[in-house]
């Protein structure tokens, strides 16, 4: 692998990594892969790489993600199986960050709910300087549909708690689905082992003084399997997050 570097940021050959946590996603992970190559043929990307990160799953994820791989030839996608306890899904995230190629990172849902069709448009923005471009489902009211009430009832919670805190309007800082330059990110250092791991690379990129753009759509709803977040679980990490950041307003510097 060659990098070279222009004073500011590093970039390698690989433009985009394409990072696909699972956990026991064997109905959803070989469409997910079918829906991801098919994006990045109509679209002519190029220089891309999918990395599937299996987290010990108990089911056939692993094998079915292996299989799928082997039959690509145009596409490149590595398969990595953690085989240490679980941490949770913000540490496969640090992890698939620390191994991936690319100049920008996005995760995507195994579970076939972000609207990856945006991907291309996404990339486009961060080719112009754009720290992080964030996927928010509450720019258009309709967006939310797809949502479930209590998921939108914490999010109202949390978005007053933003304001209150950081003095700032952010419409969506939770959603997993965002891109931002890989390098920047893990050198900002990002230590979340839950989901919180979300915001806390949205406020770390904005807190650094980068550029945010948002850029609007509804999710999916999951058909296969069961979603792995729980409100009892990952509260508390949440709220460190946003005590953290508002922290860091206060000059208690975060990194």
């Amino acid at each position: 692998m060659i990098y070279h570097e222009d004073g500011e940021h590093i970039y390698s050959p690989i433009e985009l990594s394409i990072l696909v946590p699972c956990l026991n996603e064997e109905e959803n992970i070989h469409l997910v892969l079918d829906d991801l190559c098919e994006i990045i043929r109509r679209n002519n990307l190029t220089n891309i790489e999918i990395i599937v990160l299996d987290d010990s799953s108990i089911d056939s994820t692993y094998e079915k993600a292996v299989s799928y791989a082997n039959k690509m030839g145009d596409i490149v996608i590595r398969i990595i199986r953690r085989y240490e306890p679980r941490r949770g899904y913000g540490a496969i995230i640090r992890f698939g960050i620390a191994i991936a190629n690319g100049q920008y990172c996005i995760p995507v849902s195994a579970d076939r709910v972000d609207p990856i069709e945006i991907i291309p448009a996404m990339l486009e923005k961060m080719r112009n300087d754009v720290g992080m471009v964030q996927c928010s489902r509450y720019i258009n009211p309709t967006d939310a549909d797809t949502i479930p009430f209590k998921y939108k009832f914490f999010q109202t919670i949390w978005r007053f708690l933003i304001r209150l805190l950081l003095k700032q309007q952010i419409l969506d800082s939770t959603y997993s689905f965002k891109m931002f330059r890989r390098v920047d990110v893990l050198a900002l250092g990002i230590h979340s082992n839950g989901f919180s791991i979300s915001p806390e690379i949205f406020f770390k990129v904005l807190l650094s003084n980068e550029r945010v753009e948002l850029i609007s759509h509804s999710q999916g709803v999951r058909l296969f399997g069961e979603s792995k977040f729980q409100f009892s679980r990952e509260g508390f990490g949440y709220s460190y997050v946003l005590l953290r950041a508002w922290f860091h307003k206060l000059g208690i510097l975060w990194y």
